[in-house]
């Protein structure tokens, strides 16, 4: 799930500094330093800008920002005009000018996008100045000074035509206003400030690094022209410190910081890259010391900054310190957390890791999961900051919740709060408490649970996944009864049947199984554990009251009636995790106590009776809620500012949507791996989906990897950790990208891995476009050259004008079928690809997206998919790229065309629920919160969603304008039952096809390599049109399958198949690949009984196969 990222100002008003400045003239601030002066600024050439300004060692910026009296007699009276110009000036006391950019709102011309600041107009020898012409009317801009993510100083301006520090540009007699951003206050000042009286930093930024007992690092310079600076550390227990612009004031104590050569700063930074360039500081011992305390926790327990001041004694910056990497090395702790047995003992004890708690207790609250008053248990400090208290037994099914007294540095202040254990094993319902489980008792498991054995596997190509919300899988289907609708024992057919008075499978179980009895065998489940977004107690729950069948297809009532109720309904996605090892309460009959752990395992019982093995769906990149107020907040309550990544200055990470976290920290990490090992080994679960895999580390992945191999039938209840399967979404961007926190797990670095990734070059190439790109985009499937679409040429595609059939138009058709082909091949670095300009190379040599088009080492990397629950439906997407001119009749070919692609590739296929009945969404591009309504699925296949209103406002209201018109079209647009009956049809033989032969699942890439084939490539090609041959290797040993060194794989029963797949909206024929003979369409796709596909035909005489339009058919060489 990728959410585009909000970029809200946060404006923290810290008083009313604007009163200190006294009143001046405004000052004409149009110097510009020449020669000697830009030497000693390091900008040799400041009109042209090449390298921002530059904050090290010689930088000499003027002090005092207050205007001279020759510069007040200087400047021109304020005309009574509205001003044509807006001046901010920025300066700084520690004259830090590096890299410092402008964001812009509001009512000038310049307004920016985050990402793209405005560097500074010139340099004064006051600081930075930017020049921002104003609109007409102008009354309010705003502006923000950032670098990246780090913030400084921000404020509003408000425009006016009196303003007192008005004055006339002499060059062009226009009005000019001027205002000034200090440091990082957040509000603007109308005159220069008197800096000496402007706080030298701030306590809520957390811009220095204590990675290490004997080592911080902090981007400060270490000298300046007046001399060598001097840095401190101060501590207070009781978080009492403030600063004035004298420096740091109330710190119990102080230790002299002595900078170090910057070698000295390597080992800090190998562990953490992005503070590359970083002064290192070194930290004295009794400081070290002082950290590792283990009485009273020692001083990490108590509010901490670092200040540094110019060789004269004035002050100049302080901050916070993040203290992850020091917690790291004083304070892992490898012992049992959450409610565990005593270590050597036969009791009960429950531990938290809270190691900058001042004060732990423990509020006991018996049977109760809601209301009455607690018994307090102190808990006892022990080593690495664990706390500890011992439980009588008689604890077991209550209930507990912690309060802990600790500093947080986002109020800067010590707070207490009641928090549930981040180790929970049980809930109350919406997470509200922790209930003490025993796992083991048999009131937490069906009958049978231990004893059963899941679907065997033999290796991870086998695979194929189909993608399932719960909620949605039985929430509106009628044959379900009503208590069990939306719960996770709708997947069990007992149940259904026995609430249902015996009555046969739900419509939803029939088509499972009629997917299962054709191959597929991995259901994925979106997220299951407690998330935050959904009242899990059925009377808190609103929902729809007015039908909304009654509105047209392209009414705007469906999603208003929707939105009204969308955050207190029963749907949302999930991907809000608040405790991550404890299944959702929503889902079951009851939220609070253990009817949710018994309930889960029981379907996942009956989902392996069924031969499915189950896949979760897990979210460790970010948790719902940070901060020591939200009810959601958990990790963040514990140890504040610890398991969040954090930007530089200390804000929290928010790339992936909200409250990133940080693998990179060790207690973090080993959450992580604890959780997936809890899962794997107590609720039996099959493979793991990892939501922005991306964000965390290799290592992480690596050590996961590890504990779940170490899992064996024998010790863990028939569990085989070698044969779960690891997949993910492995994009790369945000804070992570490019290895700026470490090695993450991005595309880039997975080859070898043996883990999974999301194939986007597959999804685009087929579709056409990308999930950023204008959605008329076409690709191989959709039209593109061969059946235009004129909007997507007026959207910008084939570079415009020259419409959709135009040479730009067919040249990247072939790119995109390239694309395709690699993907078939299993998106591997090594497969060599004859490619439409003629060259032959890996994959890794041609570019998609301006990265390595195939970026896997293994088969079972690529995950081969174009339709998820991200983004539209597979369905939606046709809609939208192919031609207003087809029928649903090839809309529903161009549906079947991406399952085979996705079906018949190598690799792990991978398809969205309802898919294969052409499922829509209604064109909602992001239906988390889009309730039951535009998520449902009729497994009866007498509907499919299309034209259920125009999508929900906040995701798609900018869309409107188009998306209306295809809606209106709904009575032409949406597929018959008949269309909907073929396409899964058709998957379920394509599904067949692929389990008939081991070629379509190869799991080694010299097999691959060797033992398949393209033909119809270069830039000769038929374009639209590709053709795959598999070809058998030799009987090992004289008969038998399997694989033997150097032969590759054998197939028993074909020594050849050729897939041809026709994307032309026209028949096609393909000569026999060389060395093929007796070629037959393969008997799985002749049972359809589908007349198109039927017709595909195979012609000895003339060794041609023949393929109908919009058509993927699979031709069979049989062993003689």
């Amino acid at each position: 799930m990728l959410a585009k990222k909000h970029y809200g100002i946060k404006q923290q008003h810290c008083g009313s500094l604007r009163k200190l400045a006294a009143p001046r003239q405004p000052a004409r601030n149009n110097l510009t330093f020449h020669g000697a002066a830009t030497q000693r600024l390091g900008l040799e050439d400041s009109a042209s800008f090449p390298q921002w300004v530059s904050g090290q060692a010689g930088t000499a910026i003027l002090r005092s920002v207050a205007c001279s009296a020759s510069d007040a007699s200087a400047a021109n009276a304020a005309p009574a005009v509205d001003p044509g110009m807006l001046i901010i000036h920025y300066v700084r006391k520690d004259h830090n000018y590096k890299g410092w950019g402008l964001h812009v709102w509001g009512d000038s011309s310049s307004c920016t996008q985050w990402q793209q600041p405005l560097k500074p107009t010139r340099v004064t020898e006051r600081g930075l100045v930017w020049e921002l012409p104003l609109r007409s009317g102008a009354r309010r801009v705003g502006a923000l000074v950032h670098k990246g993510e780090q913030k400084a100083a921000s404020g509003e301006v408000t425009i006016s035509a009196h303003g007192s520090t008005m004055s006339v540009d002499q060059a062009t007699g226009a009005a000019v206003q001027e205002a000034w951003l200090v440091g990082a206050e957040q509000s603007a000042f109308a005159f220069p400030p008197d800096m000496s009286r402007i706080p030298a930093g701030s306590i809520n930024k957390q811009a220095a690094h204590w990675v290490s007992p004997g080592l911080l690092l902090w981007r400060q310079a270490a000298e300046d022209v007046v001399g060598r600076r001097r840095f401190r550390l101060h501590y207070s227990r009781a978080g009492y410190m403030h600063i004035t612009g004298a420096g740091v004031q109330g710190a119990d104590a102080s230790w002299d910081l002595e900078p170090q050569p910057p070698a000295a700063a390597a080992p800090g930074v190998k562990r953490f890259p992005h503070l590359y360039g970083c002064t290192a500081l070194a930290v004295p011992p009794e400081a070290g010391a002082a950290a590792a305390a283990a009485e009273g926790g020692g001083i990490l327990t108590g509010q901490l900054l670092v200040s540094v001041h110019d060789a004269a004694g004035d002050a100049l910056d302080a901050t916070g310190v993040q203290i992850q990497g020091v917690l790291d090395e004083l304070m892992s702790y490898d012992g049992p957390l959450g409610d565990h047995p005593d270590v050597g003992g036969d009791g009960h004890s429950i531990t938290l890791w809270a190691p900058t708690a001042q004060k732990v207790e423990l509020l006991y609250w018996g049977s109760a999961p809601r209301g009455g008053q607690p018994q307090v248990h102190a808990m006892c400090r022990g080593p690495c900051g664990a706390w500890s208290l011992r439980r009588p037994a008689a604890w077991l099914w209550s209930y507990y919740t912690y309060r802990v007294t600790v500093y947080c540095p986002w109020t800067a202040r010590m707070e207490t709060v009641e928090v549930t254990d981040p180790y929970s094993r049980g809930l109350a319902a919406d997470g509200g408490r922790t209930q003490v489980v025993d796992l083991e008792h048999p009131d937490t498991m069906p009958a049978g649970w231990h004893s059963h054995v899941p679907p065997a596997l033999a290796q991870w190509t086998d695979i194929s996944v189909y993608e399932m919300h719960v909620r949605d899988f039985s929430i509106t289907d009628a044959s379900v009864p009503p208590p069990l609708r939306g719960k996770y024992l709708a997947f069990v057919p007992e149940r259904v049947a026995a609430a249902a008075g015996g009555s046969p499978l739900s419509a939803g179980l029939s088509h499972l199984a009629a997917l299962r009895g054709a191959g597929l065998n991995h259901l994925h489940l979106l997220p299951t554990y407690d998330f935050a977004t959904v009242p899990e107690r059925a009377e808190d729950q609103r929902g729809v009251q007015e039908d909304l069948t009654r509105h047209p297809p392209d009414s705007p009532q469906q999603q208003a009636a929707v939105l009204a109720v969308a955050d207190n309904d029963g749907f949302n996605w999930g991907y809000d995790p608040v405790h991550y090892g404890v299944p959702e309460g929503s889902y079951a009959t009851d939220p609070d106590g253990v009817a949710r752990i018994r309930e889960f395992r029981e379907m996942v019982q009956s989902l392996h009776g069924q031969g499915w093995r189950v896949v979760q769906d897990v979210v460790y990149n970010h948790t719902f809620a940070s901060g020591p107020h939200s009810k959601y907040s958990v990790l963040d309550k514990v140890v504040p500012g610890y398991y969040h990544r954090r930007h530089e200055d200390g804000g929290i990470c928010d790339s992936t949507c909200c409250n990133n976290t940080a693998t990179e920290h060790a207690m973090c990490e080993r959450l992580v791996v604890d959780d997936i090992t809890h899962w794997a080994s107590n609720y039996r679960v099959d493979g793991f989906r990892f939501d922005i895999m991306g964000h965390l580390m290799m290592s992480t992945m690596s050590k996961i990897r590890t504990s779940l191999d170490s899992l064996t039938p024998d010790k863990d209840h028939g569990v085989s950790g070698r044969s779960i399967y690891i997949y993910g979404e492995a994009w790369d961007f945000g804070e992570v990208a490019g290895n700026q926190r470490g090695r993450n797990a991005a595309q880039m670095n997975l080859a070898g891995s043996g883990l999974g990734a999301f194939n986007d070059r597959l999804r685009d190439g087929a579709m056409g476009g990308g999930p950023f790109a204008p959605p008329q985009f076409q690709g191989l499937v959709t039209g593109l050259a061969l059946a235009p679409n004129p909007a997507a040429a007026q959207a910008g595609q084939g570079g415009g004008g020259g419409g959709g059939g135009s040479e730009a138009a067919r040249a990247e058709l072939l790119v995109l079928s390239d694309w395709a082909r690699s993907a078939l091949a299993g998106n591997l670095r090594a497969y060599p690809l004859h490619l439409c300009d003629g060259s032959t190379r890996p994959g890794e040599q041609v570019l998609a997206h301006g990265l390595p088009l195939a970026y896997g080492g293994l088969p079972c990397e690529h995950v081969a998919f174009i339709g998820c629950h991200d983004n539209k439906t597979q369905f939606d997407q046709i809609i939208e790229k192919a031609s207003v001119n087809e029928s649903g009749e090839e809309r529903m070919r161009m549906a079947v065309m991406c399952l085979a692609l996705i079906t018949l590739s190598q690799g792990v296929p991978f398809i969205h629920a309802g898919d294969d009945l052409l499922r829509s969404k209604s064109l909602d591009r992001d239906s988390y919160n889009s309730g039951d309504w535009f998520n449902r699925i009729d497994w009866t296949g007498a509907s499919n969603g299309f034209g259920s209103g125009l999508p929900v406002s906040t995701k798609n209201g900018g869309s409107w304008s188009y998306m209306g018109p295809l809606l209106r079209e709904a009575g032409r647009l949406t597929p018959t039952p008949e269309h909907m009956k073929t396409a899964t049809a058709i998957f379920q033989a394509l599904l067949r096809v692929r389990y008939s032969s081991p070629l379509f699942r190869l799991a080694a890439t010299a097999d691959v390599i060797r033992q398949l084939a393209f033909h119809n490539t270069g830039p000769q090609q038929n374009p639209g049109v590709i053709v795959m041959e598999l070809t058998s290797a030799p009987a090992p040993g004289g008969g038998g399958g399997g694989s033997e060194q150097n032969q590759g794989v054998y197939d028993p029963k074909y020594e050849r198949l050729v897939t041809v797949f026709n994307c032309a909206p026209y028949v096609n024929d393909v000569p026999y690949p060389p060395g093929a003979a007796r070629l037959q369409l393969h008997s799985d796709l002749v049972a359809v009984g589908d007349a198109r596909l039927s017709s595909a035909a195979a012609e000895e005489a003339s060794r041609t196969l023949h393929l109908p339009p919009r058509t993927a058919a699979v031709f069979v060489q049989p062993r003689q």
